[in-house]
């Protein structure tokens, strides 16, 4: 399921992206491709100037018995 999500979310990014009206003006240009480009510029950039440096991703905060206690605890 995850790999379908992830087809769908990369075509419909490209449908939003793509004109509206022709012929293209400045009234009618379709600013979303510069927008997701910013976003992908900055946070790629960001990451390759910093994050990797620092980043080890999100860490655990128990054993599994424990977070099976927690969740058992929570479902009651």
């Amino acid at each position: 399921m995850g790999w379908v999500a992830v087809i769908w979310i990369a075509f419909i990014t490209v449908l939003f992206c793509l004109p509206e009206t022709t012929p293209i003006t400045l009234a009618t240009f379709n600013y979303a491709p510069i927008a997701v480009g910013a976003v992908l510029l900055f946070s790629g950039g960001w990451w390759v100037l910093s994050a990797r440096k620092w980043f080890k991703g999100p860490h655990r905060q128990g054993d599994e018995t424990t977070l099976e206690a927690l969740e058992e605890e929570i479902a009651a």
